[in-house]
């Protein structure tokens, strides 16, 4: 008997998803590669608009309890001079706060919760096939213990990541922007980055973000253009480079005096991939399958979880579960389309060269500071905020 839903990858939104669908009374399979979640350069700042869909989907909670540090402040350092502290509880429309947090501890937590919901979890599966089409159940074909297993759903969800093979085998086509800025991160430990924000430090032509996991320990990045030269901040080796590039952006110097790795350094291209429209013939991609969004606006954990609440909202509310994933897939389209127009007037107003720039920043700077009122948001809002042609003049300090 065809189950009502199998997910291949079990990271947060393929749990949170499952877990909703569980609770809903549906026979839910997750197939997750992975027997034990491994620490790998990615997004550990969860900003307010996406806590406040963790809080609405009920796994906040279980998030703080596993390790979450709630994070009230946002600061930005421009050159080593610190922006007026923006208590994020005091302007967010649900009081909400960011949400720093190990990774894996992330997904242990929701594939815990997802188990406790009654989802059939298989770690250590691997999804080899998809079949799927017109008119017919699409199947998974995966190995798992050692044997080859074929098994069909009403739907299938591809929640397996900015790689996703799901994304592939559905035939959805793929769309790319240019490559224009390179991350590198890693987990340090001995900082004394304040536990209680989140920051990002802006130098000439390169930035540094800091996602503070408490207790001495950060997940921090270095960003620069894509065009001014691989740096190639990639292993042990070169952690000492990483570190002077950080320090190099203006970051307080005790924030990296004693600091050393302790995970993994990674470098890796930070253009946006989507796909439009991520849902056809029973297949529905959600997190970074469906858009990996730019990870040096540190929106992925957020927009995971706003994919997973409004797929799990279309599902709950229609029996047509086809006419649910043609619905989640247009509002998918229409915040992630916001959230894609917000960054690229970001990455103009930041990572343009030269001195009308330079006054340019300092003149929108000084605005926002002053009355953010109208401006986008991708920090407290996100998609959800303003994104029209007025907020694109005010980011780009068009007209005053």
């Amino acid at each position: 008997m065809a189950r009502d839903a199998i997910i291949v990858g079990g990271g947060l939104g393929g749990s949170v998803l499952s877990e909703q669908l569980s609770r809903a009374g549906h026979d839910v399979l997750v197939l997750e590669r992975e027997t034990k979640f491994r620490d790998r350069v990615r997004g550990e700042n969860m900003s307010p608009w996406g806590v406040a869909a963790a809080r609405r989907l009920g796994i906040l909670g279980d998030l703080i309890a596993a390790g979450g540090n709630q994070a009230d402040t946002w600061i930005t350092y421009a050159m080593g001079h610190p922006s007026p502290p923006r208590s994020l509880r005091a302007t967010t429309p649900g009081r909400d706060t960011m949400l720093n947090m190990f990774h894996p501890d992330i997904q242990e937590a929701a594939l815990a919760r997802a188990a406790a919901a009654g989802a059939t979890i298989k770690r250590g599966a691997t999804a080899l096939n998809l079949d799927a089409g017109p008119g017919k159940s699409p199947s998974v074909t995966y190995e798992f213990e050692g044997k080859l297993v074929s098994e069909s759903a009403r739907i299938v969800v591809g929640a397996d990541g900015r790689f996703s093979q799901m994304r592939n085998w559905a035939g959805f086509e793929i769309h790319r922007d240019p490559k224009f800025l390179t991350i590198a991160g890693t987990l340090i430990e001995g900082t004394e980055v304040p536990h209680n924000g989140a920051y990002l430090c802006m130098g000439p032509g390169i930035a540094s973000f800091w996602a503070p996991l408490g207790h001495g320990r950060s997940r921090t990045y270095f960003i620069y253009p894509t065009a001014t030269g691989k740096r190639r901040l990639t292993g042990d080796q070169k952690v000492g480079e990483f570190l002077q590039a950080v320090q190099s952006v203006g970051t307080p110097a005790s924030w990296t005096k004693d600091a050393k790795s302790i995970g993994p350094l990674a470098e890796f291209d930070g253009a946006d991939k989507w796909v439009e429209s991520p849902a056809k013939d029973g297949v529905v991609l959600v997190g970074d399958a469906a858009a990996s969004s730019d990870p040096s606006w540190g929106s992925g954990l957020s927009l995971t979880l706003a994919d997973v609440e409004h797929l799990a909202n279309q599902l709950e509310s229609q029996k047509d579960w086809n006419a649910a994933l043609r619905d989640y897939a247009r509002q998918h389209d229409e915040y992630y389309g916001a959230l894609h127009r917000i960054h690229s007037w970001l990455r103009e107003l930041i990572w343009t060269p030269g001195p009308e720039a330079d006054a340019r920043r300092q003149r929108v700077f000084a605005r926002l500071y002053q009355d953010p009122t109208g401006f986008p948001d991708s920090v407290g809002l996100g998609p959800f905020g303003p994104s029209d042609e007025q907020a694109r003049q005010l980011i780009l300090g068009i007209g005053y």
